[in-house]
Formats: structure tokens, sequence, C-alpha cells
């Protein structure tokens, strides 16, 4: 008699946790840098707000081009060469990085900087890609990006003023990444044939692409100045990074617990909580009285991000190509919002920039549900009970 065999758990397993931790280390070593860059700028290299928004902006134009780029190629021409070869050359461009602010001036960070937005945009989409054929959930694996963006922030931090030497652990965090990376069964690929312009993806996606254009321009006009905000209401470098930390950790816990709801829902309430989270920031005094904002803050973007990336993935069969846009249109955000943003700080102030931000959230939140309306979809914020399995 014949027994049947078990199946492999351990591989299947293996399948999750990998790209997992990729996301995991690649977001400690790219986003971790996020707390000290507008403080280096601004306090070693002498940049002014409106030239800290203008180097913000070229770090997400470059992002914005590699995220469509190699989004669509990773569909055209297979996941494995993309995401070794986006980690690999980040990399080489964070130890730049590092070696930058020993030897070179504000030109010579600031081009490393843009070089760090083009190399780590090569990637995510196809990570993001392997991991929803490998049956991840979105918002658990979503997550794992938070907790390593928060990870990151926390242990920058703690190297205060040592920036080179922080530059430098980020590296040896992203080659972690670059080595699990080359540990993954990727099979036989799927490679489909996408458009380089692929316009009825766009247009089939256009109600999450447009309010998260709208939003995340408002918040990026918060984000290029941030730190120095948080400064202004005092707090040093390493509570920066504790503040920073709250919010990604944060978004950790809650992105775990909405795969169950449906995405459309997720998106409307992540719109109208970043308003309402916005305004929030007006009202703090001091760096302690931020950290109640910083959750709800989570609590917003987790929504936002987990319900627009399923949004899009669970539409289409081009998974690489729709989540490359959707990357891309946050780089455009980046660039359009840090540009504004250091121009607003100037003008009127942190605060008066928040408040602009706050508007926009509003203003995308209304937009959405007119889209919504308008494309037959409003009945899918009614559905409000846990997803069948």
């Amino acid at each position: 008699m014949t027994v049947p065999r078990k199946p492999d758990i351990s591989k299947a397993s293996s399948r999750v946790v990998k790209p997992e931790a990729i996301q995991f280390l690649s977001s400690t070593g790219v986003y971790g840098p996020a707390v000290i860059v507008p403080i280096i700028l601004a306090g070693e290299l002498g940049a002014s707000e409106a030239m800290i928004g203008i180097i913000a902006g070229l770090f997400a134009t470059a992002g914005f081009l590699s995220s469509y780029i190699f989004g669509r190629a990773s569909d055209v021409y297979g996941r494995r060469l993309i995401l070794l070869a986006g980690l690999g050359l980040t990399v080489a461009a964070t130890i730049a990085q590092g070696l930058s602010i020993m030897v070179g001036g504000l030109g010579v960070f600031a081009a490393v900087r843009v070089l760090i937005g083009f190399a780590s945009g090569m990637f995510p989409a196809a990570l993001l890609a392997y991991a929803y054929d490998a049956k991840s959930k979105m918002g658990k694996f979503s997550s794992w990006s938070a907790a390593g963006w928060g990870v990151g922030n926390l242990t920058v931090g703690l190297f205060g003023v040592m920036y080179e030497a922080a530059y430098f652990y980020c590296a040896a965090v992203m080659m972690a990444s670059f080595v699990v990376a080359l540990t993954l069964r990727f099979g036989k690929e799927v490679r489909m044939d996408v458009p380089l312009f692929p316009v009825a993806l766009i247009k089939r996606n256009a109600p999450v692409y447009s309010a998260m254009l709208i939003r995340h321009t408002g918040a990026s006009m918060i984000w290029v100045t941030y730190p120095l905000f948080l400064q202004s209401i005092g707090a040093d470098v390493f509570w920066v990074g504790v503040i920073y930390a709250v919010n990604s950790l944060g978004q950790f816990v809650i992105m775990n617990v909405l795969d169950r709801y449906d995405p459309a829902l997720l998106v409307a309430v992540g719109l109208g909580s970043s308003a309402l989270t916005f305004f929030t920031f007006l009202l703090a005094g001091n760096y302690w009285q931020i950290i109640p904002s910083q959750i709800l803050l989570a609590a917003s973007w987790a929504c936002l991000y987990v319900g627009s990336l399923r949004y899009v993935m669970d539409r289409n069969k081009e998974k690489a190509t729709v989540s490359g846009i959707l990357s891309s249109v946050l780089n455009i955000s980046g660039i359009i919002g840090p540009v504004l943003g250091g121009f607003a700080a100037l003008a009127i102030g942190f605060k008066g920039t928040i408040g602009i931000a706050s508007v926009m959230a509003a203003v995308a939140f209304f937009i959405f549900l007119y889209e919504l309306r308008s494309s037959g979809e409003f009945y899918r914020l009614g559905r409000l009970t846990r997803r069948r399995a």
C-alpha cells in the first residue's frame, strides 16, 4: 500500500517568512535614515527648508521613475532579476551616502540621496508580487515594512550625531536583506505583456490613485521638515527617532488585523482619519503631546495603505505593475509635496503647512467617495463584516 506524502509545510512557510524578512530588513535600511536626513542637510550642510524640499523632491522623482519602470519590468521580465538588482544597488548607494558625509558637501550628499531614491524604488513591486503569489496576506506582509521603518528610526536615533556610522549600519541591514533574497525560490515565472503606458490599468484603479495622490502630497508637505518641527517643540535626535517609531510600530500592530475588511472601506477610513490626524498636530505644544497623534497617524496610514494595496492587487493580474504605479503615485506626491512644503514652511511656518495638509486629506476623502459613486462601487463601503475566507 502506498503511503500518501504529507505536504512540505516547511517549504510553504519559508516562501512566506523569507519575503517578510526581506520586507523588514530592507525597510529598516531604507527608511531608518529618514529621521536624520533633514537634520544633516540643515545642521551639517547648511541647507534651507526650501533646499531640503527640493532635494526631497528629487529623491521622490528618482523613486517615481524606478517604481514605474521596474514595477512593469517585474511583470514582463520576471521578479528575481529586478529584486536582486534593486537590493544590491541600494546597499552600494547607502554605503556611498555614509562616505559622502565624510568627504563631500551638499551637492555630493544630494546626488547620492537621489541615487538611493532610484535604487530603493526598483525592488518593492517585485517583492510585493512575489509575496502575493506566495499567498501572504497583504496587511500582515505590509506590517513588516512598518516594523522595519520603526526599528530603523529608533536604532538610527540611537547613533545620535554619528551620522556616518548610522548609514553604514543601514547598509549592513540592507546587505542582510540581499542575502535572504538570494535564497528565494522563484520557480517558473509567468511573464506578461504589459503596455509601456498601461492606460486601462490606471483608469481601472483611478479612485485609489487620485485620492492617494492628493492626500500624500499634503502629507509629504509635512514630512519634509517634520524632524525640524519636532525639534522646534523640544525633541532631540533621539526623541525624533522615538516619535517616528511610535507611528511605524503602531502601523505594524494595526496592519495585522486589517485583512478581514473591505479595501474600499479601509481607504475611506484612512483618508478621513488622515485629515483629523493632521489637525491634531496643530494642538501639540511640546514633543510629548505629539505622541497620541502618532498613534492616530499609524491607524490612518495603516488603513489607507493596506486598503489601497489590496484594492489594486485584488482586481488586477498585473500585480507588480499596479503596485508599482501605486508606489509611483506616492513618489509623485513626494516630488510635489516636499517642494511645496519647504517653501510653505518658510512662508507660513510649520503649523501653517500642517493646516494645508489637513484640508488636502479631507478633499481626497470626498473625491474618493465621489469616484466610487461614479464607478458604481459605492456599495463596497457597506461591507463592514469580515471577508469570507
